[in-house]
């Protein structure tokens, strides 16, 4: 072997040892006690909250409950003072009527008491007169004294309910605190539960990664089968893939290559079947231009330029920008570039004479043309998919 040849293999080796520090899991072995375990905690977790939205619930009903009783109260204190306000007036019209009578008896009514005295026809006619007078008096002093007590009585009432409106008040308050504290325990649970989503959801990767058996060769990337395996994902199986992945891409939709709105999966198999590539190898390129599967917060321009179609070390070609160009022009590239393949063809790489022994390889470095991005495109696919030879 040439010092020029060992060098370049030094180079691979460096490269693959490099890309599988940052591409390969931590674990490649699946995990499924860690995962039951935070699943039993997951399932606890939503049953804790679901028996707080049993309570919040029972807690509005009671707050509702005493909130009616506390408005039926309050228009019974305000009948009540109407009540009282009405006999402090029939009181003093009491009062009133008996002062009239009075003066007129006694104070301001002597000739007529003369003239009852001289018109009487008899004594006893007399006496029944003053009698009748005696009578009336007392009469008024009754119905005086029945208005009082009736005023008494009514703030008394107005009283009673003012203390029980003041007692349902204070219950309306102890209930909205409850329900505030049950609202409060709730989200800390809806917190925990997605906290524990997440953790799940990192355990699912890690159990669903791949670590390579065997050496990179840059001659044999992929195999031509996993390359145009068009059914390898349906779309459904796409979306749970991207769900099961920490970037947005499982929530992000946008507009196609046609400019009609779409999710990425839909618009990941439209591609793969338009153009014969497999959808996983969609996806490994995805990852590898611009880390979309695992980035949670891709910017614009990431998402712009998703394959890197149209993005050479030279210049850039505008007509592929877009997420959805992206998707279906990379899909298309990738096709494309498998055609002018042929036994025993060399490319030169990165200064390294590679021989593609398929045309799937030749696309991938002519879509890529450096070590480092068709090596980090060989460990993710192993990463996510298995072995990209298999």
């Amino acid at each position: 072997m040439s010092r020029c040849a060992r060098y370049a293999s030094t180079c691979i080796v460096a490269i693959v040892l490099l890309i599988a520090a940052f591409a390969a899991p931590a674990s490649t072995s699946a995990q499924p006690a860690a995962i039951g375990a935070k699943q039993a905690e997951k399932d606890a977790a939503i049953a804790e909250a679901d028996a707080l939205q049993k309570r919040l619930a029972e807690q509005i009903t009671a707050y509702i409950d005493i909130a009616r009783r506390l408005d039926v109260a309050r228009a019974e204190v305000t009948e009540a003072g109407l009540r009282v306000i009405e006999s402090e007036a029939d009181l003093e019209r009491s009062k009133a009527s008996l002062e009239q009578r009075i003066g007129q008896i006694y104070r301001g009514s002597s000739v007529d008491a003369l003239e009852m005295l001289f018109t009487a026809s008899s004594v006893q006619n007399l006496l029944d007169r003053m009698n009748y007078l005696v009578i009336i008096s007392r009469y008024d002093n009754r119905l005086v004294e029945e208005m009082r007590i009736a005023k008494q009585q009514a703030a008394w009432e107005q009283q009673a309910l003012e203390e029980r409106a003041a007692r349902l008040s204070d219950m309306q308050a102890d209930a909205d605190a409850q329900r505030m504290q049950i609202e409060a325990a709730i989200d800390e649970q809806q917190a925990k539960i997605a906290e524990l989503d997440a953790d799940i959801a990192e355990l699912v990767r890690a159990s669903m990664s791949f670590a390579p058996d065997g050496d990179f060769s840059p001659n044999t990337v992929i195999s031509d089968a996993n390359f145009r395996d068009v059914t390898s994902m349906s779309e459904e199986e796409v979306q749970r893939f991207l769900e099961a992945q920490s970037g947005t891409l499982a929530r992000y939709s946008t507009l196609d290559h046609a400019g009609v709105r779409k999710s990425v999966a839909a618009m990941i198999v439209d591609a793969a079947r338009q153009w014969r590539i497999s959808p996983k190898v969609i996806l490994a390129t995805l990852q590898k231009e611009q880390s979309l599967l695992s980035d949670p917060t891709p910017s614009q321009n990431a998402l712009d330029w998703a394959m890197g179609c149209g993005k050479a070390d030279t210049h850039t070609d505008y007509k592929y920008q877009g997420f959805g160009n992206q998707i279906w022009s990379g899909a298309q590239v990738l096709d494309k570039n498998t055609a002018p393949w042929r036994a025993g063809i060399e490319m030169v790489i990165d200064g390294t004479a590679v021989y593609p022994s398929n045309a799937s390889t030749y696309s991938l470095f002519k879509y890529t043309p450096h070590l480092r991005g068709t090596t980090s495109f060989w460990m993710l696919y192993w990463r996510y998919f298995g072995d990209p030879l298999g």
